[in-house]
């Protein structure tokens, strides 16, 4: 018998969320445990996956928005640094 009685939700790039039915959620990615998180309040499995699905969604825009910055900060840096050729 499995010792998960909850709810799995499945997405992209092999993440999945477990929730265990009351307010925890558990984020999974290969198989790992990476992060978890939890929503006071009681839902339906339909309103948990709406919920499982907007946190993903928040973290990978966090994410994006993360790597923009240290892209733009890449490059603001190329343009300040000294030309290493020019004599």
């Amino acid at each position: 018998m499995s010792k998960y009685h909850g709810l799995w939700f499945f997405y992209d790039d092999d993440i999945s969320i477990y929730w265990n039915r009351s307010e925890t959620f558990t984020v999974w990615n290969s198989g790992k445990e990476v992060n978890c998180f939890t929503v006071p309040e009681s839902m339906t499995p339909e309103q948990a996956e709406e919920n499982a699905d907007e946190w993903l969604a928040e973290q990978l825009e966090e994410e994006k928005l993360c790597h923009a910055e240290d892209l733009a900060e890449e490059i603001e840096f190329q343009f300040e640094s000294p030309d290493l050729f020019s004599m």
